[in-house]
């Protein structure tokens, strides 16, 4: 607030500051030096997380401060105003540009923004958006898996290098405000500076752990009763005829589960999900008990007229001779170690 400040004194001010003011120059005297800008991330909620996708995005606050060499003045001279604001159009502002953008490269701010100066020269803007970025995930340990996602900010084809500086408030994003979702834990925040070719880049990174409560009771739980159930096939009397039919629905009941896990995740083969290799082996060994199943029931059927078959009863004959060939040579070796040690 401006102390004893009038409406005048503050209309004088605004305009002696403003109407020799270029926008596009640096708003440094000498233009050798860079211009420092501190940005402080305020996270409010996230909108959304979409696996499939990869799309991350949350809903921000950003308080960015600068000097501005150029609106400076003495508070004595404007009935002791040492604030004042003006409208985002007029001055000079460091363009921000979301280096992963899901949609249009767009940079930070609006035309309804407005800046605020202090007499020292200090320019606050508080600007707020729905930051809407791309972001890698790693499924591999689904649905027990943590993901990083990075909202990197940068100047990059405005400001040649060393003109525009930026740094973090803080070590971590403000979440005083934050309100929390409902499938992700935000487990850990941090804010960094980092410098990507001839360009300086703020960048916020947010760890994210998953809620698995809903993925276990919808889907691992489903798949492991499923597992069970495929066992207790044999459980079954073959007279009653439900032996392959139940084998069948237990099959096609696990391939609708790996349609609904494939729906849930990206479509990507690095890395694939531990839970998916686990739904293809039961899936296996589900086909396999059918045709047990089936080859069981087959004989169980057979007339006992029927005479057995020529090569099965060949293939029978074969192992039988083997198997006494085999017992044939354990007595000799043993009865000659048993005369060995009765002439010893």
């Amino acid at each position: 607030m401006n102390i004893n400040a009038r409406l005048n004194d503050t209309k004088t001010l605004l305009r002696d500051l403003i109407s020799n003011y270029n926008k596009n120059v640096r708003p440094v005297h000498n233009q050798s030096e860079s211009v420092n800008v501190t940005v402080q991330l305020n996270v409010k909620s996230i909108q959304e997380f979409n696996e499939v996708s990869e799309v991350f995005s949350v809903v921000a606050a950003f308080s960015i401060r600068w000097k501005d060499e150029r609106m400076t003045w003495n508070p004595a001279n404007y009935g002791g105003a040492y604030q004042m604001m003006t409208s985002y159009d007029d001055v000079w502002v460091p363009e921000l540009i979301l280096t992963s953008p899901s949609d249009d490269v767009e940079s930070l701010g609006a035309a309804w923004n407005r800046i605020r100066y202090f007499a020292d020269g200090t320019a606050v803007w508080l600007p707020v958006a729905l930051v809407t970025s791309t972001c890698t995930v790693d499924v591999e340990f689904y649905p027990l898996d943590t993901q990083t996602c990075t909202l990197s900010y940068i100047a990059m084809g405005w400001y040649d290098s060393g003109e525009v500086f930026f740094l973090p408030a803080t070590e971590e994003v403000d979440i005083t405000s934050f309100s929390e979702h409902p499938m992700w834990d935000l487990v850990e925040t941090t804010a960094k500076s980092e410098q990507v070719g001839r360009y300086s880049q703020v960048s916020f990174s947010f760890k994210l752990k998953r809620r698995p409560a809903y993925v276990f009771v919808n889907v691992v739980l489903p798949i492991l009763l499923l597992k069970v159930l495929n066992l207790l096939v044999f459980l079954l009397v073959p007279k009653s005829g439900e032996r392959v039919s139940f084998c069948i629905t237990v099959l096609l009941s696990i391939a609708v589960f790996m349609t609904i896990v494939s729906a849930m995740l990206p479509r990507t083969s690095k890395p694939v999900p531990i839970v998916t290799y686990r739904l293809i082996v039961d899936m296996v060994i589900s086909a396999a008990i059918t045709v047990v199943v089936i080859l069981n029931l087959r004989i169980y059927s057979r007339e006992t007229e029927i005479s057995v078959p020529v090569w099965l009863v060949g293939i029978y004959m074969r192992r039988l001779s083997k198997a006494k060939n085999r017992n044939l040579r354990e007595n000799i070796k043993s009865d000659q170690n048993t005369n060995g040690e009765n002439y010893l």
